[in-house]
């Protein structure tokens, strides 16, 4: 006998026969990411609207590939479809924003043949005042918050810029990150929270946007010092991937147990950043190989995909780092607060995380 909260309640056909009929009208149009939607009533998307205090025919930018207007009525369209609630809306706009934000370069994401998704990273008082999930299973299942941003994103990528699978997204394997890839962070941290690294005030929401793989979790098996915890992360940084030639970025979650504890042991955020840096290296001989299988090295002749002069050494011995600078590496606190756990998201080295303040009307 299963036991617990109680079994979702059954209702009579005749109640959402007409919702059910809308719901696959939008599977055979294509206006979904493959899981059933909320349809878009006009007085949903009115509240929708209204939350987030802007004109419905504001024009937030344009989705490549299709080149599609996202307006904040279109936002909050696909807002709806994603199930979230009215008090979300400003974190969804925030988050489109940054996508459409040309560092960000969401042309190129749609394009890549990489796995990567757009991670919206939320920090500031709107974690907590929207109820996002920035502690146990964070990048799982479980927090509608969560998941209906994550999810919102998404489909303001399919339905507005047209990025359906071949079509207009040309992930070679895809990943589940693609449904919903959302988290709150920096809630119960020692140190300053990730939108003041870009300038942002540390009372202000903001959403950090940024290009990743799926997360790589680490357990460093409850050791002494939490150097150890750090020097486990860092080997799992340290991989033949597109960092290593290109650059690019990182973006490390450490659970708040070992951030407390590192901040106990006397060390700064930035002083994180600076292990990770030193520790997560490639030898060069093994990348030289890689690059050379893959793609040569003749510059001279054109090669798209030249060998890059600062690694033309031949030296022994060069550890080369996964990305060029410490501060390339974003450094987020969230997790169950009672484990010692670590996460990598690699990058997708061409685009460049952003930052957009959540402005809550």
């Amino acid at each position: 006998m299963v036991t617990g909260k109680a079994t979702p309640k059954l209702i009579g056909p005749d109640t959402v026969r007409g919702a059910i009929d809308l719901i696959e009208q939008y599977f055979e149009q294509g206006w979904s990411d493959g899981l059933p939607i909320v349809p878009p009533t006009e007085e949903l998307v009115d509240r929708m609207v209204a939350a987030a205090g802007r004109e419905p025919l504001e024009v937030v930018g344009v989705v490549p590939p299709r080149q599609g207007v996202a307006t904040i009525e279109a936002i909050a369209t696909n807002a709806v479809m994603a199930g979230c609630r009215p008090e979300y809306m400003p974190v969804v706009v925030a988050a489109v924003e940054a996508l459409l934000d040309e560092r960000f370069d969401v042309q190129g994401l749609q394009a890549t043949s990489d796995p990567a998704a757009p991670l919206v990273i939320v920090s500031g008082p709107v974690v907590q005042q929207v109820g996002m999930n920035h502690g146990l299973g964070l990048f799982g299942h479980g927090s509608r918050a969560n998941a209906t941003i994550g999810r919102a994103v998404r489909l303001v990528l399919v339905n507005v810029g047209g990025g359906h699978p071949d079509s207009g997204d040309k992930s070679t394997l895809g990943a589940p990150s693609k449904y919903s890839y959302c988290i709150g962070v920096d809630v119960d941290s020692p140190w300053t929270q990730v939108h003041t690294e870009f300038g942002f005030a540390p009372e202000e929401s903001c959403v950090t946007l940024y290009a990743a793989d799926a997360p790589r979790g680490n357990n460093p098996a409850g050791s002494g010092s939490m150097e150890f915890a750090l020097w486990i992360l860092a080997d799992s940084m340290a991989n033949l991937n597109a960092n290593i030639i290109h650059g690019g970025h990182a973006v490390v979650v450490l659970s708040p147990l070992i951030a407390h504890g590192l901040s106990e042991e006397g060390w700064t955020k930035a002083e994180v950043k600076s292990y990770l840096y030193e520790r997560a290296r490639v030898p060069l001989e093994r990348v030289q190989r890689y690059k050379q299988r893959r793609y040569g090295r003749n510059q001279e002749a054109g090669d798209p995909y030249y060998w890059p002069r600062w690694l033309d050494v031949e030296e022994p011995g060069v550890m080369v780092p996964v990305v060029r600078s410490p501060d390339n590496i974003l450094v987020l606190v969230a997790g169950d607060p009672a484990r010692s756990r670590s996460a990598y998201c690699p990058a997708r080295p061409y685009n460049r995380p952003v930052t957009t303040k959540v402005v809550i009307p």
